[in-house]
């Protein structure tokens, strides 16, 4: 019972440490959870090992199973990856003591990591936390030192380890320099026996032992022989031998080895200039090479010590051949990299000096022809590497020399053509790539901080090229297969041409590869594709007509590409191209990838439909018009884009139509749509016909300039389907235009539009100061009204007529003014004020002299419409005098849910400006009480945009004795210096247009 208590509390300790280590990794240790977690923990330990007992309790981990106390606990995922943890920090089991504190148990807990660390860090942080703890001991995994990679290895091998000693540091610095792997190999060759040519004598040993298995304490006298070995660099090796005596009455079983070289001179060798170890170099057929001599002496009478010197020569000729007149092969190469990776494996693991014996066992079984290559490859990098100054990638630059040597001079002697390079170069890489992973740490620490590190197979490529002489480059990519070229390799030679000045070549090599797009082979269409969307900026700062060159290959290979990998690489480098055509402003290169993509539409439309809003161009449309429009002209070709794609250029120059507040700018901006020609009328043209309202009323201002006669034909009948703010929209930008005609197609609307605009449509007339409204403007004078109008429209119609300055008017104004009735005059005050301002424009001698008798005050007069500049350099110009008012006025909205209130501050009589308790959207109708003491004054108005915290309003409709009040609210705040107006003293005043 007791065990099974101990069993049951030892299990929920387990699990309570589990749930306190994942509290401390999502809270900290200082949060109260944790450390609520941590007292229940410390509780089941205690219940599992009560006070005064004798057995404590030992969690062991094997894998991913957890032992107590020998017994496996349940597999649970929470306790398969605690035990995981534990057996890669290399901890066998931890015991807990009946003499455990909770101190103890919270330092353990908190040595555990809360974030991302190495398994191999636990261990560290819980002997460091644990020091002095006499309640919890950690026993860690213990291996027996013995060596079993060495026990079938040679006698060289052996001695390599036992010279190196087990320090992995020691090893480690050994396979980073080139100096130390030539002396490995040296022994791996020595321990073959045997050479081509050479000598070595050794010197006498000398050293103390006993018998070879130790078991004596002392020996006596022995003798033993050394072995000296020489070798060659450069394709030679030669062996020699030597002799020595040794002493003895030494310690048991101990031996060591010391070994000293004399120098051996090579001619030969296909690598750059250099001196081989205690070796100097000679120049032999304009490559020179490095020579190695090495000696090595063993006792081998008893284990005692001996030293040995030798020397060896070596002769050699060609690039990769020996004496033997043959170079390694390509599975010797690919035999080499393995030997390499295998070896650099082995020194990034816990092998230490046990790694050379390995190496040197590998080495020793690769042939006699690898064994020379690999040699002199490691001589060329011992001859740059700076002394003393191991280079951490050595293995890796080691192996992608002989690579890339071996790739170019199969290439350089016609055995394979550059295709089959490429598919060498990524035989290799594959070896290479191995090797990198396991010595890239660098690399992989680069990669999680986000930085960028070029592919193994991109250096290995780019190292190729840089080994080919440009008599070859040229070669190849003016050839069908220029495609295997890497793009990177291309920019990069035809860059160094464009700054030499070979501009022609530069061009004619480009030309070359963007015809590779449509080749007969699927892997070169492929490769191409890819090369030329990496290539785009490159062609268009080569030649722009280039872009245009490689985007036809593209073009018409998209129409009958069957693959749809294929077709996706394809389409990805026309979008590509197209980009940067339009990031160039290359005009005449973006017209042909419209009309190319016209044509993959006709021929695949859901192809060309898919790629159109990719490629680019539509989107720059604003930017490529407000260049034009800045520069007050359209740089060469992009008129012809624009009307590739009159929608869009149409609704941006309609866009910025509106908006124009100067003459000047709206002419430039109608210059150019007209430069559009028939594509962008149509457009126009269909939209104000049957596009949608919003459309239609954006586009109808441009079209009014450059088509009136299409807007008179198609906009009236559309008018009365028009929301009341469109249509008010659409006769402010008519009336903006500055049309010719626009008097006409003002007055074809008169009758279709709400009768709250119509005072706005005849104001709007009454500016264009065209005769052909005289008319229309007479009839409604004589209160021949619009359906639904008001008396308000013959106010305007009387300001109309003094715009337009018709003297046919002169005798009905006179009338109005003059009528009587028995009993006062027979028009309200407001019409006559308003025909005898329009006199005074018209026969200002009669006027003034009727002014006495009119009953008419001086200052009713004083606020007379505005006359119209008629080439004001505005698009839009004031109608009335503006009077800045004394005290603000407050108006209040009788007719919108929630009432607004107005304080305006400035007035006129067709509006003003006021501060608004809330925002109103422009075009907004209001009813307006204004508030005038004891009286109000009642107007109906539609808002417009004005200032960030003030908006303007322009009045539409008021009954004619309410505008009497309105006016003597405004004479009294109008300055008393101001005269009667006449036509040399009215002030004319220009405002922007206000956009609703």
């Amino acid at each position: 019972m007791l065990a099974d208590s101990k069993s049951t509390s030892g299990r929920a300790f387990v699990r309570s440490l589990n749930i306190l280590l994942k509290f401390a990794r999502l809270y900290g240790f200082e949060h109260a959870r944790t450390i609520e977690q941590l007292d229940i923990a410390w509780r089941e330990l205690r219940s599992a090992i009560p006070t005064g007992t004798d057995n404590g309790l030992m969690l062991g981990a094997t894998g991913a199973q957890l032992l107590l106390d020998g017994v496996p606990l349940e597999g649970a995922p929470a306790e398969k990856q605690f035990a995981q943890l534990l057996s890669a920090a290399g901890l066998a089991s931890i015991q807990f003591f009946p003499s455990v504190t909770q101190e103890e148990i919270g330092r353990f807990a908190r040595a555990f990591p809360t974030g991302k660390a190495k398994p191999t860090e636990l261990a560290i942080q819980l002997k460091a936390a644990l020091t002095g703890a006499q309640g919890i001991r950690l026993n860690e995994i213990c291996f027996v030192a013995t060596d079993s990679r060495l026990k079938d290895a040679s006698m060289a091998a052996q001695l390599a380890a036992a010279s190196l000693g087990e320090d992995q540091g020691d090893f480690k610095k050994w396979l980073n320099d080139p100096q130390k792997l030539l002396e490995l190999l040296a022994a791996a060759q020595g321990s073959r026996g045997g050479g081509a040519v050479g000598s070595g004598t050794g010197a006498g040993g000398t050293g103390t032992g006993g018998n070879g298995d130790g078991s004596h304490a002392s020996g006596g006298a022995g003798s033993g022989t050394g072995t000296g070995s020489g070798t060659g660099v450069g394709g030679g090796t030669g062996i020699g031998s030597g002799a020595g005596a040794g002493g003895f009455a030494g310690t048991p079983g101990e031996f060591s080895v010391t070994g000293s070289s004399t120098g051996g001179t090579l001619t030969g060798g296909p690598y750059m200039p250099g001196s081989g170890i205690a070796g100097s170099g000679s120049v032999g057929a304009g490559v020179s090479g490095g020579g190695l001599g090495a000696g090595l002496g063993v006792g081998l009478g008893g284990s005692g010590s001996g030293s040995g010197s030798g020397s060896g020569s070596g002769s050699g000729s060609g690039p990769w051949r020996g004496t033997q007149g043959s170079g390694p092969s390509e599975d010797e190469i690919y035999g080499i990299l393995g030997a390499l990776t295998s070896f650099g494996n082995v020194g990034a693991g816990q092998g230490g000096a046990a790694a050379a014996g390995q190496f040197q066992q590998q080495m020793s079984e690769l042939p006699g022809t690898a064994q020379d290559t690999l040699k002199r490859a490691i001589a060329g990098l011992a001859a740059q590497a700076p002394e003393g100054q191991p280079d951490e990638s050595v293995l890796v630059k080691l192996a992608e020399h002989l690579a890339i040597r071996f790739a170019l001079e199969r290439f350089e002697s016609g055995e394979v053509k550059v295709n089959a390079v490429r598919q060498m170069l990524d035989r290799m890489n594959a070896e290479i790539e191995n090797l990198r992973k396991i010595l890239g740490a660098h690399e992989d620490k680069m990669t999680d901080a986000g930085m960028l590190v070029e592919s193994h197979r991109e250096i290995l490529d780019r190292q190729f090229w840089a080994a080919v002489p440009d008599s070859g480059k040229q070669a190849v990519l003016l050839s069908t297969d220029a495609w295997c070229i890497p793009p990177k390799n291309v920019q990069s030679y035809v860059a160094h041409l464009i700054e030499t000045g070979d501009v022609a070549q530069a061009i004619s090599i480009l030309q070359n590869y963007a015809s590779c797009a449509e080749s007969d082979e699927a892997d070169a269409r492929k490769k191409t594709a890819m090369g030329l969307s990496e290539m785009a900026e490159l062609y268009a700062k080569a030649d722009p007509k280039l872009l245009g060159e490689a985007l036809r290959h593209l073009g018409l290979r998209l129409n009958v590409e069957q693959d749809s990998e294929l077709q996706t690489l394809v389409s990805a480098a026309f979008v590509r191209l197209s980009q940067e055509a339009a990031t160039s402003r290359s005009f005449a290169v973006m017209e042909l990838a419209l009309d190319l993509i016209s044509g993959v539409e006709a021929q695949r439309p859901g192809v060309g439909r898919s790629l159109r809003p990719k490629m680019g161009i539509e989107e720059r449309i604003p930017e490529f018009v407000d260049e034009a429009l800045r520069a007050r002209q359209a740089a060469a070709g992009m008129t012809n884009v624009l009307k590739m794609l009159p929608q869009t250029a149409m609704e941006q120059l309609s866009t910025r139509f509106n908006r124009c507040g100067l003459r000047e700018d709206a002419e430039h901006v109608s210059n150019l749509a007209s430069d559009l020609g028939e594509e962008g009328l149509q457009y126009l043209r269909s939209t104000v016909r049957g596009g949608q309202i919003t459309e239609a009323v954006e586009m109808a201002g441009l079209l009014s300039k450059l088509d009136p006669e299409a807007v008179e034909v198609f906009l009236p009948a559309r008018m009365k389907d028009f929301p009341r703010t469109s249509q008010d929209r659409i006769v402010r930008q008519i009336s903006a235009s500055g049309a010719p005609a626009r008097c006409r197609i003002l007055l074809e609307l008169l009758d279709h539009v709400d009768p709250l605009i119509m005072p706005l449509v005849i104001d709007e007339i009454g500016v264009t100061a065209d005769r052909e409204a005289l008319g229309r403007l007479l009839t409604i004078v004589d209160g021949d009204l619009p359906v639904g109008g008001s008396h308000y429209l013959q106010v305007k119609a009387l300001e109309a007529l003094g715009r337009i300055h018709a003297t046919e008017s002169v005798s009905l104004l006179k009338r109005v003014v003059e009528a009587k009735k028995m009993f006062g005059w027979q028009h309200p005050q407001e019409l006559r004020i308003a025909a005898l301002q329009a006199l005074l424009q018209l026969e200002p001698e009669w006027a003034r002299d009727f002014m006495a008798k009119s009953g008419i005050d001086r200052e009713e007069l004083a606020l007379a419409p505005l006359s119209i500049i008629p080439n004001s350099k505005f698009v839009r110009q004031r109608r009335h005098t503006r009077v800045r008012l004394h005290k603000s006025v407050t108006a209040v909205s009788t007719n919108l849910k929630e009432s607004c209130r107005l304080e305006i501050k400035t007035a006129s009589l067709s509006g003003g400006i006021a501060t608004i308790s809330r925002h109103l959207a422009p075009g907004t109708h209001v009813q307006l009480r204004l508030q005038l003491g004891l009286r109000n004054v009642q107007a109906t108005a539609l808002m417009r945009d004005y200032r960030a915290q003030d908006m303007a309003f322009e009045i539409v409709d008021m009954s004619l004795d309410e505008r009497s009040k309105y006016r003597r609210l405004l004479a009294d705040n109008h300055s008393p210096s101001t005269s009667v107006p006449d036509a040399k003293t009215q002030s004319v005043v220009a405002e922007p247009s206000v956009h609703t």
